[in-house]
């Protein structure tokens, strides 16, 4: 059985230099200072930094910093989601690649899918890809106008 996340977690944003390119030792530094404050983990990428407005190079590139940057010293959970499954699962293997387990999958923005849709079309075969990884379905239905289902959630759990 996989181990519950426990403590504070926080969204890290991406720090951004005046060209509008991520600030590499920003970010390095944000995450020591994130460890340093006693978070049990970050999330990386996550929709409250800039992941829909990054490109999927720059958007792995800082998955990698953060998780490269944490050594080990904390939780990662790389923000793997999109509004497209195969995006999703290329963001994942490739955060899954680097040696990531944890996976926050925002549910497909602008699609609208249905719970059943969110279940078997986009989360549940990303979880069954990475059978041994955690996933977090994400869903926001104020933003996205969709739902996850107790039902559906539940069927995603028995996995």
């Amino acid at each position: 059985m996989m181990e519950g996340f426990k403590g504070c977690y926080t969204a890290l944003v991406t720090p951004m230099n005046k060209h509008r390119q991520i600030y590499i030792d920003g970010l390095r530094e944000l995450v020591d200072f994130q460890i340093a404050q006693g978070v049990s983990g970050i999330l990386a990428t996550g929709t409250t930094a800039e992941s829909p407005a990054l490109p999927w190079k720059e958007h792995n590139r800082v998955i990698e910093g953060i998780f490269d940057q944490a050594d080990g010293r904390c939780t990662i959970i790389a923000g793997t989601g999109s509004n497209s499954t195969s995006e999703a699962m290329d963001a994942t293997a490739h955060a899954y690649s680097h040696g990531i387990r944890n996976f926050l999958l925002v549910d497909p923005y602008y699609n609208g899918p249905s719970s059943l849709e969110i279940r078997t079309e986009y989360v549940g075969p990303i979880a069954k890809r990475f059978p041994d990884a955690q996933i977090i379905p994400y869903v926001i239905p104020g933003r996205t106008g969709t739902k996850l289902l107790p039902q559906d959630l539940a069927m995603l759990l028995k996995r």
